[in-house]
């Protein structure tokens, strides 16, 4: 792979002209995020129709669809930059493994408070690599990422407020509830940053796509989370158990 220069100094304005490395690096970053977030837009039935007969009250069902407009939104934003890069989210790109299984988890729901940790865990992981985008060197990807970061923000927000309000509805029977889910919804939460020891990592870094490593991002984000659950006296589970990275 050749050196790029310091990143501050790398911009690009377009999708014409990108060095060969630089767009294998981009497309495979924007790729991840359309896979997982063009589900919103071209599968209702599963992120949308489910999600909402689950939900038990009104203003459950409001803060989803708001959250679910959102999403398809951000797909379509990934669809355009994939599709100036030549890459065309179809059938077959959407029969493509989910890069990251949590997703998978999400379609696997059996309750509510689950929905809620889904949002809780992983849209906290994307307002973390929407900050990554901001100001990044792929213009058009810069352009977006701002609004896209606190969005998902939002998002993050809505899970735990989702889940404060399932305890207090349900009192220590949805803490029970919570406390069995987070066995495997904290691992996977912590295993959408991808290994530590990641080379491709490195190169997103140097070519000004990212700002930090897998390991900073997870640390960051386990503090985060960890405050969060404390918040809700529940007890931290083990970081180590369950995990298939590291």
């Amino acid at each position: 792979m050749s050196n790029p220069p310091p990143a501050t100094d790398i911009r690009f304005s377009g999708p014409d002209g990108l060095p060969a490395d630089y767009t294998d690096l981009l497309i495979r970053m924007l790729s991840i995020q359309s896979r997982i977030e063009s589900e919103y837009m071209l599968a209702p039935e599963r992120t949308l129709l489910k999600p909402l007969a689950m939900a038990p009250t009104a203003d459950d069902k409001a803060e989803y669809a708001a959250f679910w407009s959102d999403e398809v939104r951000h797909a379509s934003y990934w669809m355009k930059l994939l599709e100036d890069l030549g890459v065309t989210v179809d059938s077959k790109f959407m029969a493509s493994p989910m890069p990251i299984y949590i997703f998978e988890m999400r379609d696997q729901a059996e309750d509510w408070l689950e929905y809620g940790l889904f949002s809780f865990f992983a849209d906290r992981q994307g307002a973390y690599m929407g900050y990554e985008w901001v100001g990044c060197s792929y213009e058009p990807l810069a352009r977006i990422a701002e609004r896209v970061h606190k969005e998902e923000l939002g998002h993050a927000a809505f899970g735990y407020r989702l889940i404060r309000r399932y305890l207090q509805r349900e009192g220590d029977a949805g803490r029970e509830l919570l406390k069995k889910h987070l066995a495997k919804w904290y691992p996977a939460g912590l295993d959408m940053f991808g290994k530590s020891g990641s080379k491709r990592q490195f190169d997103y870094v140097r070519w000004g796509l990212r700002r930090r490593s897998n390991e900073q991002m997870r640390d960051e984000f386990t503090e985060e989370v960890n405050n969060l659950l404390t918040k809700l006296e529940i007890p931290i589970p083990d970081p180590a158990a369950g995990r298939r990275f590291s």
